[in-house]
Parts: structure tokens; C-alpha cells; sequence
């Protein structure tokens, strides 16, 4: 009986290690940069997070999720596209990067905050925690930043919070009626 409690033990403490360690797995071919967040607009409480992920390898690696509970605990990764000569947003459920650059923009594929309650202001501060398909994660400290910085030339009043003609996939849609839109 008291071998069979030591190989319990040892077994038990070989598992947690193992799941230890599997939860602070870190991945040296992957580079942040560029971390931003949207400000948030008055009467929104959704708002987007925007950042270059740099893969150095080859190696099959997909960005599946990502976490700022600073501001929110809904997070999803979403894209946007043209259909029908409107732009639609959907979740997606991950992203496989590409060795090199993987630009996270508006009007593109970026990070999206949702049920957002307090103030998220120009000039602010946030962790960003990315998760990926190996069960690493990397964190980048984003700078929240007005619309204007983040709005890329020719893409006027696009940004979360402020676009009327937006709807998501699935059915889902976002109502920005009574949202206001700040001076560009």
C-alpha cells in the first residue's frame, strides 16, 4: 500500500508540472509590435485593438485567441470584409499566421473589446495577451490611441463605434444609430 501511495504521489506531482509548465509556454519565433487600442467614443461599448504579430519560422502556429481583462473579459478576434458593397464584420475563431508580418488594422482583421463599462481613454495603458494554437501566449503593453491616429488615410469614419452600416456575421448586428461621431 505505501508503493502504491508514492507512485501516486510522484504521478501526481510529474502531472502538475506538466500542466504547470503547459500554461506558461512561451514562443520565441513570435514578435509584437505596434500594440494599440481605440480609444472608446462616447456611448460605445465596443471598441477594437490593433498590432503587427512577426513570425520568424515556418512552424504551423495560429493566433486562436486573445485577453485584456483591464477592460473587458469578451474579447474576440474578428475580420472585416466587402460583401454586397457593405462592410461586414465577423468573429473568427483563429488566425493562421504567416511567417513574417501579420498586420491586425482596421478594416481588417483586428482584436475585438466588447461589453466594454468604463472609459478607455487616449493616452492610457493596457495589456494585451495574445493566446495561440501551441498553447503559448505573448503579451504586448497597447497604447490606447484616438481614432484619428488609428484611422488609416481614406478610411474616414471608420471606426468601432462609429459605422451605421456595419453587421456581423451570423445574423448577429451591432446598433451604432445612437452612437456619436466624433470630429474627424
Amino acid at each position: 500500500m505505501k508503493k502504491l501511495l508514492q507512485k501516486t504521489a510522484l504521478f501526481s506531482a510529474v502531472l502538475m508540472t506538466a500542466c504547470v509548465s503547459a500554461e506558461n509556454v512561451q514562443n520565441n519565433s513570435v514578435e509584437l509590435s505596434n500594440c494599440a487600442i481605440q480609444e472608446l467614443i462616447p456611448g460605445a461599448q465596443a471598441t477594437g485593438s490593433f498590432l503587427t504579430i512577426t513570425k520568424n519560422d515556418d512552424t504551423p502556429l495560429s493566433l486562436v485567441a486573445a485577453k485584456i481583462p483591464a477592460i473587458t473579459d469578451h474579447v474576440e478576434l474578428h475580420e472585416m470584409i466587402m460583401k454586397d458593397n457593405k462592410m461586414i464584420m465577423s468573429e473568427i475563431k483563429e488566425y493562421p499566421l504567416k511567417k513574417g508580418d501579420n498586420i491586425f488594422k482596421k478594416g481588417g482583421y483586428h482584436i475585438m473589446l466588447l461589453d466594454v463599462a468604463k472609459p478607455v481613454k487616449a493616452g492610457e495603458k493596457y495589456d494585451v495577451t495574445l493566446m495561440f494554437s501551441d498553447g503559448s501566449e505573448k503579451t504586448c503593453n497597447a497604447l490606447v490611441k484616438t481614432v484619428k491616429e488609428l484611422t488609416p488615410k481614406g478610411m474616414k469614419g471608420m471606426h468601432h463605434g462609429g459605422m451605421k452600416k456595419m453587421e456581423m456575421k451570423d445574423g448577429m448586428k451591432m446598433d451604432h444609430s445612437k452612437m456619436k461621431m466624433p470630429a474627424q
